[in-house]
């Protein structure tokens, strides 16, 4: 088996694992992270791998991981509301999310049951022998990370989700194929940096439009979410141009 090959099936199997656990674990805000997380990490190997992979494969996979993923989606996104709104919740926007949680949840193990039988581990993954992965390939994504700069984007938590989630998969390439790489050291430190804001930005987005779609009655809330939402725009802006001028600087050497 070659070396891609083994990777990728390494990460086939610690999903289908953290699925199990998650199921053990009565599906807890914590295992259903940690099953998310096991994704992540795949499809961020999919991107990096994307020019090897057969075509069709790499199609199927980012269509199967997306929908797993999207399994835990909404109920993930109401445990982080919470954990992270708590105190400024009046008790009717407690009781109107405990609510929703409960037909989440009943959905989620519907959903995880009837896909049960397809296991990660047991795809088979085609790749295209004649072709190789190079330094090039992450230079490749830091270049298409500093292009989201120019990008006009009306919907601000589409734009800030995008830039997120393609500086989380770099960041996992980095600890999962060359962690050792000492020039990476400050371009980890951005893209934490980065995360971190970004992770804030986009869960207060999120949870304004909860606010709105739920029609929740609750002005303590929603002051603090608007504040946050001015806080964090201005420090992920911020950031994301740190960022960007650490990835030029190593893209132009």
């Amino acid at each position: 088996m070659d070396p891609i090959s083994k990777t990728m099936e390494k990460h086939f199997e610690a999903i289908d694992v953290q699925m199990d656990e998650m199921i053990s674990n009565g599906f807890s805000h914590e295992s259903i992270h940690q099953f998310r997380e096991s994704i992540r990490q795949l499809r961020a190997l999919l991107l990096y791998y994307q020019p090897v992979i057969r075509t069709s494969d790499y199609r199927e996979l980012e269509l199967i991981s997306k929908n797993v993923f999207n399994m835990t989606s909404l109920i993930r996104e109401i445990d982080v509301f919470e954990n992270g709104y708590y105190p400024y919740m009046n008790p009717q926007t407690m009781y109107k999310l405990a609510t929703l949680k409960k037909p989440l949840l009943l959905k989620l193990k519907e959903d995880i049951e009837n896909t049960k039988s397809f296991k990660f581990k047991n795809y088979q993954l085609h790749i295209k022998s004649d072709e190789h992965i190079g330094s090039e390939r992450m230079v490749e994504l830091y270049q298409t990370l500093v292009e989201h700069c120019l990008l006009a984007v009306d919907n601000e938590e589409k734009n800030i989700h995008n830039k997120r989630m393609l500086a989380k998969k770099i960041r996992y390439i980095h600890d999962l194929l060359i962690k050792d790489r000492i020039a990476l050291v400050p371009i980890n430190v951005e893209l934490d940096a980065f995360q971190d804001c970004a992770k804030k930005l986009h869960d207060v987005c999120v949870n304004l439009r909860f606010i709105g779609h739920y029609q929740l009655n609750d002005q303590g809330l929603i002051n603090k979410l608007v504040e946050d939402h001015a806080t964090s725009t201005k420090n992920a802006d911020i950031q994301f141009e740190k960022l960007c001028g650490v990835l030029s600087h190593f893209i132009e050497k």
